[in-house]
């Protein structure tokens, strides 16, 4: 757990992590590490942004066929930051806004939240198993084809 206290300090803050675990519910296991670079910038008083990259490889179960496969994962962090205490306060209609105490900021918390917002809702396994449809078709049962099958 890495703790920052973002009232203070001199910006951009850099950072460029390597995280061998990760406790995200409905997220796979993670194949080896996670990579994060992260940029916090700092706007205004109480407003900050920030800028990376996450990318990594996990092991998660194919929602279809139930087989072990590797998801990569290699998405953009976008977001702005503020403080929690101006959530209910707050009154822009941004999409991406992170809050958290900036005075005790963890970022374990933001990875957690960027990284579930980057997996994928439907892990499907690369061996196409959509498209086999055709395997799952069955045979009509015509119960005298036997009978005529002996006749001829």
């Amino acid at each position: 757990m890495k703790i920052l206290n973002l009232n203070e300090g001199s910006f951009p803050i850099e950072m460029d992590l390597n995280l061998n675990s990760i406790d995200v519910p409905d997220v796979g296991n993670l194949k080896d590490t996670l990579d994060i670079k992260l940029k916090i910038s700092k706007l205004s008083i109480n407003l900050l942004k920030c800028d990376g990259h996450i990318s990594a490889k996990f092991i998660d179960t194919c929602q279809y066929c139930l087989q072990n496969t590797e998801v990569p994962i290699d998405g953009y962090v976008d977001v702005t930051i503020k403080d929690i205490k101006e959530l209910h306060a707050d009154s822009s209609e941004q999409d991406q806004t992170h809050y958290q105490d900036l005075e005790y900021f963890n970022i374990d918390n933001l990875i957690e939240e960027e990284l579930a917002l980057v997996y994928p809702d439907i892990v499907k396994c690369d061996r196409n198993c959509l498209e086999k449809e055709d395997t799952l078709i069955e045979e009509k049962n015509f119960p005298f084809k036997k009978i005529r099958d002996l006749i001829d």
